[in-house]
């Protein structure tokens, strides 16, 4: 790995004081340092040792960049994914978050960065979803998500009347606040606070997961990956329900639409340096 994209989370002011120290473990003969575009003239914030940095636009930079490394939390990470999963590019984030599932290290583990310049790391791919919306047999919306798909009602005191089928068999209906579509990755994320199971990321598993069912009975359902889930969410009184793919900016579903939710062709991959499993980031994250 020569060319590095730095992806920095610019609201938090912790990714700006370590973004330095980053760049600096990472400088070195052929080396090329890449910032967004939105940080060029703002370079006056740092130590004069790192200014020898080229800017662009993320699009452009995910295309050309052989790892991306992201300064943030679990959202900065989700924000990248899509684009970096288009152009095969891992990432390794280091977590100025919360908690940071996703992120690989601490801002006091900066030294370990040294390992990717060496080529001593492991990528871990992880499964993503996608999904469409059909409306009359027309697709009017699609993307790509590496944690989960929720569909939710806009409304607050509004019910969600929700069906799920797989490879167009029915399989549950219930009424609710809506439903989560979560992988491994997204399992221990909203998913894990509406009662959903946590699956191991080599699993590939596809999870669905009610929110706040009216039913005793409504449990959640661990599907193969090579289902395809078809759902209808209509909220009573006319409400809108919106879908989002990994937080992002919802989409209004109507009652007659289908949501149409498979494995993805694209892989998020994280760059590992510690190699820490999957049970130890549980048990020091939860």
């Amino acid at each position: 790995m020569r060319t590095f994209f730095i992806y920095p989370n610019l609201r938090k002011q912790s990714a700006r004081e370590i973004l330095p120290s980053v760049c600096e473990r990472l400088r070195g003969r052929d080396i090329r340092l890449i910032l967004p575009n939105q940080m060029r003239g703002t370079m006056h914030a740092l130590h004069d040792e790192v200014m020898a940095l080229d800017y662009m636009d993320t699009a452009e930079a995910v295309r050309i960049a052989d790892a991306a490394v992201v300064l943030g939390g679990d959202g900065t990470m989700l924000r990248i994914a899509r684009a970096a999963a288009q152009n095969e590019l891992p990432l390794l984030g280091i977590n100025v978050g919360h908690v940071g599932f996703m992120t690989e290290l601490e801002p006091a583990e900066l030294d370990k960065m040294q390992a990717l310049l060496e080529g001593d790391y492991q990528l871990d791919s992880r499964m993503m979803l996608h999904v469409e919306v059909e409306r009359h047999g027309r697709r009017v919306y699609e993307n790509d998500a590496l944690n989960d798909i929720v569909i939710a009602k806009g409304t607050a005191f509004r019910v969600v009347r929700v069906g799920i089928s797989a490879d167009g068999e029915e399989v549950t209906r219930f009424n609710g606040d809506g439903v989560i579509a979560a992988t491994p990755t997204g399992s221990t994320a909203y998913g894990l606070s509406a009662g959903g199971p946590v699956i191991e990321p080599s699993a590939e598993n596809l999870a669905v997961i009610p929110i706040c069912a009216h039913a005793l009975a409504a449990k959640s359902f661990v599907f193969a990956p090579e289902r395809t889930l078809a759902i209808t969410a209509a909220c009573e009184g006319g409400s809108e329900v919106f879908i989002s793919a990994d937080g992002g900016q919802g989409f209004a579903v109507r009652p007659d639409d289908r949501v149409l939710i498979t494995r993805s062709a694209l892989r998020t991959r994280l760059i590992r340096l510690k190699g820490n499993s999957f049970y130890r980031i549980l048990q020091q994250k939860l």
